[in-house]
This record gives C-alpha cells, sequence and structure tokens, in this order.
C-alpha cells in the first residue's frame, strides 16, 4: 500500500483522537501525570479535529499532513514535558505518549512527501 493510501484513515484518526481528547482531556492529562494539563489536552483536541477535517478534505494535498505534522511537534513537547514530570506508571504513559507521537511525526511526514510527488 503507498503511503498515499493512508491519508483519509489517518483524518479519521485525528477526528477520533481530537474528539478523545474534547471529551476525555482530565482524564487524559491526569493519566500523564499533569491534571492542570487539560485544558492545553482540549485545545490539542480541537487542533486534532481541525486537522482531520483538513485531512478529509484534501486528501490528496500535503499541506493537511505538514499541519499534523507541525501539532504533532506541540504534542511532542507537551509529552516530553510530562515524561520529564511524572514517575511510575504514569511517567511510563507519558514516555509512551512521547514515542507513539514521534512515530505519527514520521508517518505524516511521509505521507506529505509521498503526496508531494504526485
Amino acid at each position: 500500500m503507498g503511503l498515499a493510501k493512508l491519508a483519509k484513515p489517518l483524518g479519521w484518526f485525528s477526528l477520533a483522537l481530537g474528539a478523545a481528547e474534547l471529551i476525555k482531556g482530565r482524564e487524559i492529562a491526569r493519566a500523564h501525570g499533569v491534571p492542570e494539563g487539560k485544558n492545553v489536552v482540549r485545545g490539542f483536541g480541537a487542533r486534532e479535529i481541525a486537522a482531520g477535517i483538513g485531512v478529509l478534505a484534501r486528501p490528496r494535498s500535503p499541506v493537511p499532513f505538514l499541519a499534523r505534522a507541525a501539532g504533532d511537534a506541540l504534542d511532542i513537547g507537551a509529552a516530553g514535558y510530562a515524561a520529564r514530570k511524572a514517575s511510575g506508571d504514569k511517567g511510563r504513559v507519558a514516555r509512551a505518549s512521547l514515542a507513539t507521537v514521534a512515530g505519527f511525526l514520521v508517518l505524516d511526514l511521509l505521507v506529505a512527501r509521498a503526496l508531494a510527488k504526485r
């Protein structure tokens, strides 16, 4: 499967993740050891929904994936902060989130590159 074929599934993923972050911002922030970050998580959820809408509206354009990548960079910063602050299970959750978002950053950049070559 070519990377460009991941465009729509990633758009739907963004919508689902964004909705979860909006609805469960408090719980997500608490699980990462930064309960004071609930509004940041909710803001990230709104951004993720906007990114998903952008991807689904223009699935053949690299631009929405570059926007997702910029969002991933913000997420990496927040997860890195949480990973440094939290300990125990919450620290593990934050480090797992950090690794996951780093993977999505690479994927978003690869999809953007594949779409740009079309």
